[in-house]
């Protein structure tokens, strides 16, 4: 436990020591990762303290706007970052509904053939049924009516004519 409390002094009095080398240099902390430039930020901000309780006003100022800048970046990283997770997460979502809908459509077609196999069992259930009671209906009526034709009172009216005809040419 001891080594790490002296580590850490011992890192802290490193950056303390690079703090005004930090303020005086050009560091591309937009390649440094996000948890370091918090340390950064941490860093210039007791420097920035030890300045002003030192009375050097002006490295003071010059941690104070780094530490501007490296809030700046920060918040850009973040921003970067969510874009990022953003992207993700809504290509994740459009992946999840394609698959949910190619289900869907799969289920959808699936039932539908099972309709359309019912659909025609009963077709044909029903034509089978027709077909039955047309039969019976043509039993019945060959039972009620005889097949005989009975001729019409014109008919029969005509023959006798055509007969008479027939007779007065003779």
């Amino acid at each position: 436990m001891k080594k790490k409390e002296t580590q850490n002094e011992n890192s802290k009095a490193d950056y303390l020591s690079t703090a005004s080398n930090l303020i005086s240099k050009t560091i591309d902390f937009s390649k440094i990762k996000k948890e370091k430039i918090q340390d950064y930020i941490e860093l210039m901000q007791e420097h920035q303290l030890n300045c002003v309780k030192i009375g050097k006003f002006i490295e003071a100022e010059l941690a104070k706007q780094r530490v501007i800048q490296l809030k700046k970046i920060q918040e850009k990283k973040q921003y970067t970052e969510a874009k990022k997770r953003q992207h993700v997460d809504k290509k994740n979502f459009n992946k999840l509904k394609e698959k949910e809908i190619k289900e869907y459509k799969k289920e959808f077609d699936n039932k539908y053939v099972e309709e359309i196999t019912k659909l025609d069992n009963l077709l044909s259930d029903l034509k089978k049924k027709h077909e039955k009671e047309l039969t019976e209906y043509f039993s019945i009526l060959e039972k009620n009516f005889t097949k005989e034709i009975k001729p019409s009172n014109e008919l029969i009216e005509k023959q006798r004519q055509l007969e008479y005809y027939i007779k007065t040419e003779e």
